[in-house]
């Protein structure tokens, strides 16, 4: 296989700039959603109760959000390295890297689940207790706010060929091809 592409989110975006376009994305999907939200799911009152389960919430947020492109991949076994740290005493961060190339819609698959999964619970969860549509709307734009770094990655990966392969390292991740001309498909030529 040979090398078509490498993404660095990092280099080629930059940590401060992804993580500003995610806090943007939140307050825009907030604003954009709240209140079609109120008169689409019509609470009779809103209520301020269980405020705790909102603050939980937030900060199971990412680690739900890790654990579901992780079971997405369990399959692999062999193929996916995880780690699991806890930042700043209370952050718990999960870390999950694919070692061997899997096929593109695959990955675009892993990225994606997380987005439809979880806010579909949200919005089942805005139906459900319309009481707490604030909540939930808030909760869903955090989490699509989250989301941001993976469409990034979707995009990138969506202009690849239709049979490449990914595989991720260190810097970010490789866009695979296979090369008509080498006897060996097993190599992998790095930039």
């Amino acid at each position: 296989m040979n090398c078509w592409k490498e993404i660095n989110l990092t280099k080629q975006y930059g940590t401060q700039r992804v993580c500003i376009l995610s806090i943007i994305t939140m307050l825009f999907t907030f604003i954009l959603l709240y209140v079609p939200a109120n008169y689409l799911f019509v609470p009779s009152t809103l209520e301020d109760n269980y405020f705790l389960f909102l603050i939980a919430a937030l900060w199971l947020m990412y680690p739900i959000h890790k654990i579901i492109h992780f079971f997405s991949l369990v399959h692999l076994k062999n193929k996916i390295k995880k780690t699991f740290k806890i930042k700043y005493l209370v952050m718990p961060v999960i870390q999950i890297q694919i070692i061997e190339p899997i096929s593109k819609w695959q990955y675009i698959l892993t990225l994606i689940l997380p987005f439809i999964l979880i806010n579909g619970f949200l919005f089942t969860a805005c139906w459900i207790f319309n009481n707490y549509v604030h909540y939930f709307t808030i909760l869903l734009a955090f989490h699509i706010g989250l989301c941001v770094s993976d469409f990034i990655y979707i995009k990138n990966v969506l202009k690849a060929p239709n049979r490449a392969y990914i595989e991720e390292n260190e810097n970010g991740f490789e866009i695979l091809v296979n090369h008509p001309n080498l006897n060996n498909h097993n190599e992998t030529f790095l930039h």
